[in-house]
């Protein structure tokens, strides 16, 4: 749920996917035959040159997974592996203990002591490793210390001495060299039948590389998959040998490969290497990669909410002492438990959306938050009530206290599920969905606080309230949930009401003109943190996070894999540059759900496009040798069979002489050709390219695609000379000048052609771009609403303008401070940073409407009073609010961490805008008696 739906970017990309994968079988690869049928027989070549090359399996996710002939080991002592390293295998990152060189006997020795420590007490790890055929034990980790101990002649790691550290070290000194300069290759000992042999390549030809550096592979294997990129390196010369003394020699990282497939079932291994400690012997375990970072992520969702629950229990106390009633709490804790129950029920069922993203558990802390704020204000309201002389019966104590509640309690609901639902108009369905549900339950919270708190406060009035004198024993159970939170309460309050109305009012006006400049500059410096430098940045990583920074897989990820040259090379279905993609025959529709990342929607066939016409097969090769010239073409050797697919099949084979047997697609057949001629021969020349050796025709591949015998689709495929980048800016170019050039090209081109477009691989600047334009959006779309609430609330202008002044303040200084903690503009920051106004605006709103209510004429008393009705209340939604971020910062999951940190961080700062800036302002610059007051206009219908 993390890509955006809806944009031009988007609906080419998606209807790319969707013609690679042939959606509803309108994109086959041969003229002739079901869906089913051509994908088997165009990749019947591929999974037959995979048979003979790969003796390896292959898992349900199609994951390559140790074989049997990968496990067979020679009789002779050095062969202790079951194979060659491989990406597929588990695999753990260490550093030395002692900050130097790993390099060194004791080390060496500690790593490869660290299988048996750091596995053997793993249940499940010796079922799921890749076992040796001799004994049925697993096979031995890929460690330096076990290749030293076969070049060495010995017969297990164990048995290194000193002496062979050191002849292996010169020895990988004298082949550094070759191995840079690539003339050390996988398979330079090329005996295929030997454990040492890299089944997934073919024998390699290393000239001048010496004997021992091609011995077992060792050498290559140490260099390319166990010690990071910059061990043994020299910037002076590729052939120039390294001397074991110079600073190149330094091994800071090496990586230990377990006999042990990557998967979601090494999870539970995974969990037992993370319980235990960091160091071991000599050396840390700095990074893991066991490819279950997902599965690990769904289980510490589960397990994390304690955290959660522990936020709730703390809150829950502070309610209980501040309504002194346990009956009161656990009803509103019950309406706020209702709330979240109907708008999942409204959000399943009445919505009818089927993607429930793992953001939306957040909104339970900001339910609960909200909720304790409500709840805090109405009880302050109803004490002060029933304070007031002539207070009457208890209906009449209900009235008041809504009438002064209700406004301020629609207010902050209004404000926030606002926030939350502005949320709506980004393109990324997880913020989509997450804004439906969160402003959903703000809702519903809303309309159960003005009618079940107010009906449980009037039980406990008149049969629950007595309660409190039923025993005076303090062991008994009545004494701890009726007498305890009174006293607690009754020995703060003495406290609290000195210091809100008495020492913090006098603060707040005496040293008014110290609060506005020094908030006043905080604001100024968080605009040029936010702005200018260091700058909120976009993502620079297409790896999602999902734990935290110094988590073992998260460190692998975003630290260590870079530095291992076999994380370096590229797969086979990735691209070195960006390529450039031209398809015509479909259009660009997302007729998908955009709340529901599983449906995205079939194929829409573009109606107009025919490829067999004269006029399109005459442009579409001109078109081809236009593009081979523009600036953004990369100029590459050789030829390619498939890029513009036409090319080769009119120019080559079309051209072929004609025999007995093919009378037709040959060169007696004049150019542009007949539709049927054309469909006829494409229906021999497809398989006939898919037994080019050099050439895998597969769905990916560009060319023609077959809908009951025509051409649907056809799309080009060319590199660029962009490689791929993570920058926006560069991505953000390079798009511009492309689509502008094919939007030109197309205009130009012939009425069944006209309907192109271009893509390529844009997926993470596509998210960069919802971002960067969908979250300034949503801000400015909550801040609106913040205004027009604000000032229909208050009725007042500047009330209204100070409060969305203070509210901008405090949002700015929150995000300057997440800024200078290397926050980037991702997807959960995008949603911070839109209901951080809805979260701040409620305590600033609370002060403006007790501001507004007052009887008082002058600013400095109307100052006083909303400082003394509000204060408390305010302060301990803060301070619950507070506490609840505190309390989720421990979580292991990155959303709850940092969403913890967020509701620490704005919680004290929006409470710090609203009681010195926004009252600071109120009593320099607020109103005076009446001016800039507007009032409804008065209706005596009802008299």
């Amino acid at each position: 749920g993390f890509e955006p739906r809806g944009t031009e970017l988007a609906d080419r990309l998606l209807t790319f996917e969707n013609l690679l994968k042939n959606s509803e079988g309108h994109a086959n690869l041969l003229p002739h035959c079901p869906k089913q049928d051509c994908e088997s027989s165009v990749q019947l070549k591929a999974n037959a040159r995979s048979t003979s090359s790969h003796s390896a399996d292959y898992d349900v996710k199609g994951r390559l997974t140790p074989s049997r002939s990968q496990q067979e080991e020679n009789e002779t002592k050095r062969n202790i592996f079951c194979g060659v390293p491989d990406k597929s295998y588990s695999r753990v990152i260490v550093t030395s203990a002692h900050d130097r060189s790993l390099f060194n006997l004791e080390d060496l020795i500690a790593m490869c002591q660290l299988e048996d420590s750091y596995f053997g007490e793993s249940i499940t790890y010796p079922d799921l490793c890749v076992k040796k055929e001799t004994d049925g034990s697993c096979c031995t980790a890929w460690s330096i210390g076990s290749y030293i101990s076969i070049l060495r002649n010995k017969s297990s790691c164990a048995n290194i001495t000193a002496d062979d550290v050191a002849a292996v070290h010169q020895l990988l000194a004298i082949c550094a060299p070759f191995f840079r300069n690539h003339t050390l290759k996988h398979n330079c000992d090329s005996e295929d039948e030997e454990w040492y042999f890299n089944q997934n390549y073919p024998p390699s030809i290393c000239h001048n590389v010496p004997e021992p550096c091609q011995k077992y592979n060792a050498v290559y294997h140490i260099f390319h998959y166990l010690s990071d990129s910059s061990f043994i390196f020299s910037g002076k010369s590729l052939k120039q040998p390294i001397s074991p003394g110079s600073s190149e020699m330094f091994l800071k990282y090496s990586a230990i490969f377990f006999p042990l497939p990557c998967g979601p079932k090494a999870v539970d291994v995974f969990q037992n290497i993370d319980k235990m400690p960091r160091s071991f012997r000599s050396i840390s375990v700095v990074g893991a990669n066991f490819d279950v970072k997902y599965a690990l992520f769904e289980k510490y969702l589960i397990s994390d909410s304690a955290w959660l629950g522990a936020a709730c229990a703390v809150i829950f106390v502070a309610m209980w002492i501040y309504t002194t009633s346990i009956f009161i709490t656990v009803m509103a804790f019950l309406s706020m438990f209702w709330a979240v129950e109907v708008a999942y029920v409204l959000y399943t069922f009445v919505f009818k959306i089927k993607f429930f993203p793992y953001m939306n558990m957040v909104t339970l802390i900001v339910m609960v938050g909200i909720g304790a704020d409500d709840l805090f204000i109405y009880c302050k309201v109803w004490r002060l009530a029933k304070s007031e002389k002539n207070n009457g019966i208890l209906e009449k104590i209900v009235g008041d206290t809504l009438r002064h509640t209700t406004l301020s309690m629609l207010v902050t609901s209004l404000t926030t599920a606002a926030a939350f639902y502005a949320n709506y108009i980004s393109d990324i369905t997880a913020i989509r969905c997450f804004s439906v549900f969160a402003g959903t339950c703000i809702v519903i919270n809303f309309i159960l606080t003005v009618t079940w708190l107010p009906a449980s406060i009037i039980l406990h009035e008149k049969w629950l309230h007595c309660c409190v004198g039923l025993s005076d024993k303090k062991s008994s159970i009545f004494y701890c949930f009726c007498k305890v939170p009174y006293r607690v309460y009754y020995l703060i309050c003495d406290w609290s009401r000195i210091f809100f109305e008495k020492l913090l009012p006098c603060l707040v006006i005496k040293f008014r003109y110290v609060w506005l400049i020094t908030f006043g500059v905080l604001w100024i410096g968080s605009i040029v943190v936010i702005f200018f430098y260091p700058r909120l940045r976009l993502p620079n990583s297409r790896k999602f996070q999902v734990f935290a920074s110094d988590h073992l897989l998260e460190r692998y990820d975003f630290e260590l894999s870079d530095l291992f040259e076999f994380e370096l090379v590229k797969d086979h279905d990735d691209r070195a540059e960006f390529p450039i993609t031209i398809v015509w025959g479909v259009l660009t529709k997302d007729n998908g759900d955009p709340l529901d990342p599983n449906n995205k929607g079939t194929l829409t066939l573009d109606p107009e496009f025919d490829l067999t016409s004269p006029g399109a097969q005459r442009w579409i090769l001109e078109f081809c040798s236009r593009l081979r010239r523009t600036e953004f073409f990369l100029q590459s050797p050789g030829l390619s069979l498939t890029d513009c697919f036409l090319e080769n099949f009119v120019r080559r084979y079309m051209k072929q002489p004609c025999d007995k047997l093919n009378t037709e697609c040959c060169n007696q057949t004049a150019f542009p050709f007949h539709k049927s001629k054309m469909l006829s021969c494409l229906s021999t020349y497809i398989p006939y390219l898919n037994k080019t050796p050099t050439v895998s025709y597969s769905y990916k591949s560009p060319g023609p695609r077959f809908n009951n015998g025509e051409i649907s689709a056809f799309f080009v495929q060319f590199r660029s000379n962009l490689t791929h980048s993570l920058s926006y800016e560069e991505v953000h170019s390079f798009y511009l000048r492309v689509n502008q050039w094919v939007t030109e090209e197309l205009l130009g081109a012939p009425p069944e052609m006209r309907r192109g477009w271009f893509v390529s691989d844009f997926h993470f600047y596509d998210l960069q771009s919802s971002l960067a334009m969908g979250t300034p959006l949503a801000l400015g779309v909550s801040l609106s609403v913040v205004a027009v609430v604000s000032f229909f609330t208050t009725l007042n202008v500047l009330v209204s303008i100070f409060a969305l002044l203070a509210v901008g303040a405090a949002i700015s200084v929150t995000l300057a401070a997440l800024v200078l903690m290397n926050w980037e503009l991702d997807v959960l920051e995008s949603v911070v940073i839109t209901i951080a106004i809805g979260l701040a605006v409620d305590l600033t709103l609370h002060y403006g409407v007790a501001f507004r209510l007052t009887t008082e004429y002058g600013r400095e008393m109307r100052v006083i009073t909303s400082l003394g009705r509000m204060g408390s209340p305010v302060a301990m939604a803060t301070f619950t609010t507070m506490m609840a971020g505190a309390l989720i910062m421990p979580s292991t999951v990155l959303a709850y961490k940092k969403f913890g940190t967020f509701l620490l961080l704005l919680a004290s700062v929006a409470w710090l805008y609203a009681t010195f800036f926004f009252q600071a302002l109120l009593r320099v610059m607020g109103p005076h008696g009446g001016c800039g007051q507007f009032h409804w206009p008065a209706s005596d219908c009802c008299t």
